[in-house]
Protein backbone atom coordinates (compact mmCIF):
# COMPACT_ATOMS: atom_id res chain seq x y z
CA UNK A 1 0.00 0.00 0.00
CA UNK A 2 1.36 3.58 -1.18
CA UNK A 3 1.51 6.26 1.51
CA UNK A 4 -0.12 9.30 1.26
CA UNK A 5 1.94 12.26 0.55
CA UNK A 6 4.01 13.85 2.26
CA UNK A 7 4.91 10.45 4.14
CA UNK A 8 5.98 8.87 0.74
CA UNK A 9 9.02 11.17 0.39
CA UNK A 10 10.06 11.33 4.28
CA UNK A 11 9.83 7.58 5.22
CA UNK A 12 13.31 6.53 4.89
CA UNK A 13 15.45 9.60 4.03
CA UNK A 14 14.07 10.74 7.86
CA UNK A 15 11.54 8.71 9.11
CA UNK A 16 13.60 5.48 9.66
CA UNK A 17 16.81 6.85 10.70
CA UNK A 18 14.84 9.77 12.91
CA UNK A 19 13.04 6.62 15.10
CA UNK A 20 16.64 4.39 14.96
CA UNK A 21 18.58 7.81 16.41
CA UNK A 22 15.43 8.96 18.55
CA UNK A 23 16.30 5.75 20.33
CA UNK A 24 19.95 6.03 21.20
CA UNK A 25 19.73 9.59 21.66
CA UNK A 26 16.90 9.17 24.20
CA UNK A 27 18.50 6.77 26.11
CA UNK A 28 21.46 9.35 26.87
CA UNK A 29 19.39 12.10 27.58
CA UNK A 30 18.85 9.37 30.37
CA UNK A 31 21.64 7.43 30.53
CA UNK A 32 24.04 10.78 31.02
CA UNK A 33 22.96 12.34 33.86
CA UNK A 34 22.46 8.78 35.21
CA UNK A 35 26.31 8.04 34.61
CA UNK A 36 27.88 11.45 35.74
CA UNK A 37 26.22 11.10 38.71
CA UNK A 38 27.52 7.37 39.53
CA UNK A 39 30.93 8.52 38.79
CA UNK A 40 31.16 11.46 40.64
CA UNK A 41 28.95 11.35 43.30
CA UNK A 42 27.59 14.86 42.41
CA UNK A 43 23.80 16.21 41.45
CA UNK A 44 25.44 19.04 40.35
CA UNK A 45 28.67 17.64 38.02
CA UNK A 46 25.81 15.14 36.34
CA UNK A 47 23.64 18.69 35.66
CA UNK A 48 27.05 20.35 34.37
CA UNK A 49 27.47 17.06 31.77
CA UNK A 50 23.79 17.35 30.44
CA UNK A 51 24.47 21.38 30.43
CA UNK A 52 28.06 21.13 28.61
CA UNK A 53 25.71 18.34 25.45
CA UNK A 54 23.53 21.78 25.27
CA UNK A 55 26.72 23.95 24.80
CA UNK A 56 27.80 21.89 21.94
CA UNK A 57 24.52 22.32 20.82
CA UNK A 58 24.60 25.55 20.83
CA UNK A 59 27.61 26.25 20.15
CA UNK A 60 26.76 24.58 16.54
CA UNK A 61 23.43 25.81 15.59
CA UNK A 62 24.70 28.52 13.67
CA UNK A 63 27.35 26.98 11.67
CA UNK A 64 25.19 23.99 10.87
CA UNK A 65 22.97 26.83 9.64
CA UNK A 66 25.66 27.92 6.74
CA UNK A 67 26.27 24.68 6.33
CA UNK A 68 23.22 24.05 5.17
CA UNK A 69 23.20 27.03 2.92
CA UNK A 70 26.35 25.95 1.53
CA UNK A 71 26.46 22.03 1.14
CA UNK A 72 22.63 21.27 1.22
CA UNK A 73 21.14 18.65 3.61
CA UNK A 74 22.22 15.53 3.23
CA UNK A 75 25.75 16.23 3.75
CA UNK A 76 24.92 18.07 7.06
CA UNK A 77 22.40 14.94 8.13
CA UNK A 78 25.36 12.88 7.52
CA UNK A 79 27.76 14.28 8.86
CA UNK A 80 25.94 15.11 12.18
CA UNK A 81 25.23 11.36 13.19
CA UNK A 82 28.79 10.66 12.23
CA UNK A 83 29.88 12.59 14.98
CA UNK A 84 27.28 11.27 17.00
CA UNK A 85 28.26 7.68 16.75
CA UNK A 86 31.77 8.75 17.58
CA UNK A 87 31.34 10.46 20.63
CA UNK A 88 28.67 7.71 21.88
CA UNK A 89 31.42 4.88 21.24
CA UNK A 90 34.32 7.70 22.77
CA UNK A 91 31.77 7.42 25.97
CA UNK A 92 31.73 3.85 25.96
CA UNK A 93 35.52 4.03 26.53
CA UNK A 94 35.53 7.17 29.06
CA UNK A 95 37.44 6.54 31.98
CA UNK A 96 36.61 9.33 34.04
CA UNK A 97 34.13 11.90 34.84
CA UNK A 98 35.73 14.89 33.44
CA UNK A 99 36.51 12.48 29.80
CA UNK A 100 32.21 11.86 29.91
CA UNK A 101 31.74 15.62 30.38
CA UNK A 102 34.58 16.74 27.19
CA UNK A 103 32.69 14.40 25.11
CA UNK A 104 29.19 15.63 25.67
CA UNK A 105 30.29 18.91 24.28
CA UNK A 106 31.23 17.41 20.40
CA UNK A 107 27.95 14.85 20.78
CA UNK A 108 25.98 18.02 21.12
CA UNK A 109 27.45 20.00 18.21
CA UNK A 110 26.61 16.52 16.07
CA UNK A 111 23.28 16.46 17.30
CA UNK A 112 22.80 19.93 16.23
CA UNK A 113 24.09 18.91 12.72
CA UNK A 114 21.42 16.58 12.20
CA UNK A 115 18.28 18.10 13.66
CA UNK A 116 19.17 21.38 11.79
CA UNK A 117 19.36 19.38 8.41
CA UNK A 118 16.65 17.39 9.36
CA UNK A 119 14.37 20.21 9.66
CA UNK A 120 15.89 21.99 6.37
CA UNK A 121 15.16 19.06 4.52
CA UNK A 122 11.55 18.80 5.44
CA UNK A 123 11.21 22.80 4.79
CA UNK A 124 12.72 21.94 1.54
CA UNK A 125 10.50 19.19 0.66
CA UNK A 126 6.95 19.82 2.15
CA UNK A 127 3.88 22.37 1.69
CA UNK A 128 3.22 24.71 4.53
CA UNK A 129 -0.44 23.22 4.71
CA UNK A 130 0.73 19.52 5.30
CA UNK A 131 4.13 20.77 7.15
CA UNK A 132 2.65 20.14 10.68
CA UNK A 133 1.32 17.15 9.94
CA UNK A 134 4.86 16.06 8.71
CA UNK A 135 6.53 17.40 11.25
CA UNK A 136 4.45 15.63 14.01
CA UNK A 137 4.76 12.57 12.86
CA UNK A 138 8.65 13.11 13.07
CA UNK A 139 7.51 14.52 16.63
CA UNK A 140 5.73 11.44 17.37
CA UNK A 141 8.93 8.86 15.94
CA UNK A 142 11.21 10.93 19.02
CA UNK A 143 8.50 10.08 21.49
CA UNK A 144 8.58 6.88 20.75
CA UNK A 145 12.46 6.78 20.86
CA UNK A 146 11.58 8.58 24.39
CA UNK A 147 9.44 5.34 25.27
CA UNK A 148 11.73 2.45 23.98
CA UNK A 149 15.52 4.32 24.62
CA UNK A 150 15.16 5.13 28.04
CA UNK A 151 13.67 1.83 28.51
CA UNK A 152 16.34 -0.33 27.13
CA UNK A 153 18.87 2.28 28.13
CA UNK A 154 17.90 1.51 31.98
CA UNK A 155 17.82 -2.06 31.79
CA UNK A 156 21.30 -2.24 29.85
CA UNK A 157 22.38 -0.12 32.01
CA UNK A 158 21.40 -1.99 35.12
CA UNK A 159 22.35 -5.19 34.26
CA UNK A 160 25.24 -5.07 31.69
CA UNK A 161 26.42 -1.58 32.10
CA UNK A 162 26.42 1.56 30.94
CA UNK A 163 29.22 0.69 28.34
CA UNK A 164 27.02 -1.62 26.46
CA UNK A 165 24.39 0.47 26.78
CA UNK A 166 26.56 3.26 24.83
CA UNK A 167 27.86 1.34 22.49
CA UNK A 168 24.09 -0.06 21.36
CA UNK A 169 23.39 3.37 20.84
CA UNK A 170 26.15 3.79 18.44
CA UNK A 171 25.42 0.67 16.65
CA UNK A 172 22.09 2.39 16.18
CA UNK A 173 23.56 5.59 14.70
CA UNK A 174 25.31 4.20 12.41
CA UNK A 175 22.75 2.42 11.02
CA UNK A 176 20.39 5.29 10.97
CA UNK A 177 23.68 7.37 8.76
CA UNK A 178 22.91 4.68 6.05
CA UNK A 179 19.75 4.80 5.53
CA UNK A 180 20.43 9.16 5.22
CA UNK A 181 22.90 7.97 2.52
CA UNK A 182 21.46 5.76 0.49
CA UNK A 183 17.79 7.47 0.22
CA UNK A 184 18.05 11.20 0.78
CA UNK A 185 18.30 13.52 -2.36
CA UNK A 186 20.06 16.41 -2.64
CA UNK A 187 18.85 19.86 -2.05
CA UNK A 188 20.00 22.82 -4.44
CA UNK A 189 21.45 24.43 -1.00
CA UNK A 190 21.11 28.46 -2.59
CA UNK A 191 18.44 29.11 -4.87
CA UNK A 192 20.37 32.40 -6.19
CA UNK A 193 23.08 34.32 -5.10
CA UNK A 194 25.07 34.42 -2.25
CA UNK A 195 23.85 33.68 1.22
CA UNK A 196 23.14 36.82 3.57
CA UNK A 197 25.52 37.30 6.73
CA UNK A 198 23.84 36.51 9.93
CA UNK A 199 23.68 39.92 11.27
CA UNK A 200 21.74 40.57 8.11
CA UNK A 201 19.65 37.42 8.89
CA UNK A 202 18.95 38.54 13.05
CA UNK A 203 18.19 42.61 11.36
CA UNK A 204 15.62 41.89 9.25
CA UNK A 205 13.98 39.08 11.45
CA UNK A 206 14.49 40.69 14.90
CA UNK A 207 11.08 41.36 15.61
CA UNK A 208 9.85 37.59 15.44
CA UNK A 209 13.00 36.18 16.77
CA UNK A 210 12.08 38.49 20.12
CA UNK A 211 8.62 37.60 20.24
CA UNK A 212 8.53 33.89 18.90
CA UNK A 213 11.85 33.32 19.99
CA UNK A 214 11.54 33.73 23.71
CA UNK A 215 8.33 31.69 23.49
CA UNK A 216 10.38 29.14 21.65
CA UNK A 217 13.53 29.12 24.37
CA UNK A 218 10.84 28.95 27.31
CA UNK A 219 9.28 25.98 26.16
CA UNK A 220 12.98 23.78 25.48
CA UNK A 221 14.14 25.50 29.02
CA UNK A 222 11.25 23.41 30.39
CA UNK A 223 11.76 20.36 28.17
CA UNK A 224 15.28 19.89 29.17
CA UNK A 225 14.59 20.69 32.85
CA UNK A 226 12.57 17.71 32.94
CA UNK A 227 15.07 15.60 31.11
CA UNK A 228 16.99 15.96 33.78
CA UNK A 229 15.02 16.47 36.95
CA UNK A 230 13.06 13.50 36.20
CA UNK A 231 15.78 10.66 37.05
CA UNK A 232 18.07 13.36 39.60
CA UNK A 233 14.58 13.31 41.99
CA UNK A 234 13.81 9.78 41.04
CA UNK A 235 17.82 9.22 42.59
CA UNK A 236 16.78 11.25 45.51
CA UNK A 237 13.48 9.10 46.33
CA UNK A 238 15.40 5.88 45.80
CA UNK A 239 14.59 4.60 42.23
CA UNK A 240 17.33 2.59 40.27
CA UNK A 241 17.86 3.42 37.18
CA UNK A 242 15.52 0.40 35.71
CA UNK A 243 12.98 2.15 37.60
CA UNK A 244 13.36 5.45 36.26
CA UNK A 245 13.84 4.29 33.07
CA UNK A 246 10.48 3.00 33.03
CA UNK A 247 8.90 5.85 34.95
CA UNK A 248 10.09 8.04 32.23
CA UNK A 249 9.08 5.62 29.56
CA UNK A 250 5.64 5.27 30.66
CA UNK A 251 5.10 9.51 30.28
CA UNK A 252 6.70 9.48 26.98
CA UNK A 253 4.10 6.62 25.74
CA UNK A 254 1.22 9.11 27.09
CA UNK A 255 3.73 12.30 25.11
CA UNK A 256 3.65 10.09 21.86
CA UNK A 257 0.09 9.21 21.74
CA UNK A 258 -1.23 12.76 20.83
CA UNK A 259 1.13 13.47 18.29
CA UNK A 260 -1.33 12.74 15.33
CA UNK A 261 -4.29 14.71 17.24
CA UNK A 262 -2.05 17.84 17.76
CA UNK A 263 -0.70 17.60 14.35
CA UNK A 264 -4.32 17.96 12.66
CA UNK A 265 -5.04 20.98 15.48
CA UNK A 266 -1.85 22.51 14.22
CA UNK A 267 -2.93 22.07 10.62
CA UNK A 268 -6.43 22.75 10.65
CA UNK A 269 -6.49 25.85 13.74
CA UNK A 270 -3.20 27.23 14.40
CA UNK A 271 0.15 26.38 15.92
CA UNK A 272 -0.81 28.26 19.20
CA UNK A 273 -4.35 26.21 20.08
CA UNK A 274 -1.47 23.35 20.90
CA UNK A 275 1.52 25.43 22.37
CA UNK A 276 -0.10 28.17 25.04
CA UNK A 277 -2.02 24.48 26.63
CA UNK A 278 1.42 22.68 26.20
CA UNK A 279 3.60 25.44 28.01
CA UNK A 280 1.13 26.02 30.70
CA UNK A 281 0.66 22.09 31.46
CA UNK A 282 4.81 22.52 31.56
CA UNK A 283 4.96 24.72 34.10
CA UNK A 284 2.17 23.24 36.65
CA UNK A 285 4.13 19.75 36.28
CA UNK A 286 7.46 20.84 36.64
CA UNK A 287 5.97 22.60 40.19
CA UNK A 288 4.52 19.63 41.34
CA UNK A 289 7.31 17.80 40.83
CA UNK A 290 8.92 18.49 44.20
CA UNK A 291 5.94 16.91 45.31
CA UNK A 292 7.09 13.19 44.40
CA UNK A 293 8.33 11.27 47.16
CA UNK A 294 8.26 7.73 45.79
CA UNK A 295 7.60 5.84 42.03
CA UNK A 296 3.82 6.47 42.35
CA UNK A 297 3.99 10.04 42.92
CA UNK A 298 6.83 10.38 40.78
CA UNK A 299 5.17 8.53 38.21
CA UNK A 300 1.84 10.60 38.26
CA UNK A 301 4.09 13.84 37.75
CA UNK A 302 5.74 12.33 34.84
CA UNK A 303 2.47 11.33 33.20
CA UNK A 304 1.69 15.32 33.79
CA UNK A 305 4.91 16.12 31.76
CA UNK A 306 4.53 13.87 29.31
CA UNK A 307 1.07 15.26 27.98
CA UNK A 308 2.95 18.48 28.11
CA UNK A 309 5.52 17.73 25.69
CA UNK A 310 2.85 15.87 23.51
CA UNK A 311 0.50 18.81 23.04
CA UNK A 312 3.78 20.63 21.58
CA UNK A 313 4.56 18.15 19.30
CA UNK A 314 7.22 19.59 17.11
CA UNK A 315 5.92 23.01 17.75
CA UNK A 316 8.94 24.84 17.90
CA UNK A 317 10.56 23.60 14.86
CA UNK A 318 7.06 24.12 12.78
CA UNK A 319 6.67 27.53 14.37
CA UNK A 320 10.57 28.11 13.14
CA UNK A 321 10.08 26.31 9.62
CA UNK A 322 6.86 28.74 9.24
CA UNK A 323 8.56 32.13 9.94
CA UNK A 324 11.94 31.71 8.02
CA UNK A 325 12.27 33.24 4.93
CA UNK A 326 12.77 31.22 1.37
CA UNK A 327 16.01 32.67 0.63
CA UNK A 328 18.26 32.58 4.09
CA UNK A 329 16.53 29.42 4.83
CA UNK A 330 19.30 27.39 6.36
CA UNK A 331 20.47 30.92 7.98
CA UNK A 332 17.39 31.90 9.60
CA UNK A 333 17.02 28.01 10.81
CA UNK A 334 20.10 27.96 12.31
CA UNK A 335 19.47 31.52 14.57
CA UNK A 336 16.26 29.69 15.25
CA UNK A 337 17.56 26.53 16.32
CA UNK A 338 20.29 28.73 18.33
CA UNK A 339 17.58 30.74 20.82
CA UNK A 340 15.51 27.23 21.52
CA UNK A 341 19.13 25.48 22.43
CA UNK A 342 19.77 28.45 24.86
CA UNK A 343 16.85 27.31 26.27
CA UNK A 344 18.01 23.77 26.35
CA UNK A 345 21.95 24.33 27.57
CA UNK A 346 19.88 27.14 29.99
CA UNK A 347 17.59 24.77 31.84
CA UNK A 348 20.76 22.69 33.17
CA UNK A 349 22.77 25.22 33.96
CA UNK A 350 20.04 26.59 35.47
CA UNK A 351 19.69 23.11 37.58
CA UNK A 352 22.91 22.98 38.78
CA UNK A 353 23.54 26.88 39.58
CA UNK A 354 20.25 26.85 42.26
CA UNK A 355 21.02 22.86 43.26
CA UNK A 356 24.00 24.55 44.66
CA UNK A 357 22.72 27.42 46.01
CA UNK A 358 19.27 26.10 47.28
CA UNK A 359 17.77 22.85 46.17
CA UNK A 360 16.21 20.82 43.63
CA UNK A 361 13.26 22.12 44.47
CA UNK A 362 14.25 25.26 43.57
CA UNK A 363 15.33 24.55 40.11
CA UNK A 364 11.79 22.98 39.66
CA UNK A 365 9.88 25.79 40.89
CA UNK A 366 12.10 28.72 38.45
CA UNK A 367 11.80 26.70 35.64
CA UNK A 368 8.18 26.73 35.96
CA UNK A 369 8.53 30.40 36.60
CA UNK A 370 10.00 30.85 33.22
CA UNK A 371 7.52 28.44 31.26
CA UNK A 372 4.60 30.23 32.56
CA UNK A 373 6.02 34.08 31.28
CA UNK A 374 6.73 32.06 27.75
CA UNK A 375 3.10 31.30 27.47
CA UNK A 376 2.37 34.42 28.23
CA UNK A 377 4.37 35.78 25.04
CA UNK A 378 3.40 33.35 23.09
CA UNK A 379 -0.35 33.93 23.68
CA UNK A 380 -0.23 37.64 23.35
CA UNK A 381 2.61 38.54 21.18
CA UNK A 382 3.35 35.80 18.75
CA UNK A 383 1.19 35.76 15.72
CA UNK A 384 -0.71 32.92 14.36
CA UNK A 385 2.32 31.38 12.08
CA UNK A 386 -0.23 29.11 10.15
CA UNK A 387 -1.64 31.82 8.62
CA UNK A 388 1.26 34.21 8.83
CA UNK A 389 3.23 34.92 5.05
CA UNK A 390 6.38 36.22 4.99
CA UNK A 391 8.06 38.12 1.74
CA UNK A 392 11.86 37.51 1.68
CA UNK A 393 13.59 40.31 3.37
CA UNK A 394 15.58 42.83 1.14
CA UNK A 395 19.26 42.68 2.58
CA UNK A 396 19.98 45.09 0.85
CA UNK A 397 18.75 47.72 2.68
CA UNK A 398 19.53 45.94 6.03
CA UNK A 399 22.33 47.54 7.44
Amino acid sequence: MRLSSPYDRLLIPIYLPSALTAISTQALLLLLPLYALEISGSPAFAALVVGLRGLGTLLADMPAGLLAGRYGDRRLMTGGLAVILLTTLGLALAPTGWSVALLAVPYGGGLAAWLLGRQSYITDTTAVLERGRAVVVMAGIQRAGSFVGPLAGGFLAEFLGYQTAFAAGALLTGVAAGFVLASARTVSPWRAGAPPAFGRVIASNRRVLATAGSAALALQLMRATRQLLIPLFGSLVGLDAAAIGLVYSLGAALDMSLFYPVGLVMDRWGRKWSGVPSMLAFAVGLSMLPLARGFGSLLAVTLLLGLANGLGSGIVMIIGMDLAPEDSRGQFLGVWRLIGDVGGVGGPLLVGVLVNLASLTAASLASAGVGALGAIVLALWVPETLRYRRRSPRYHDVG
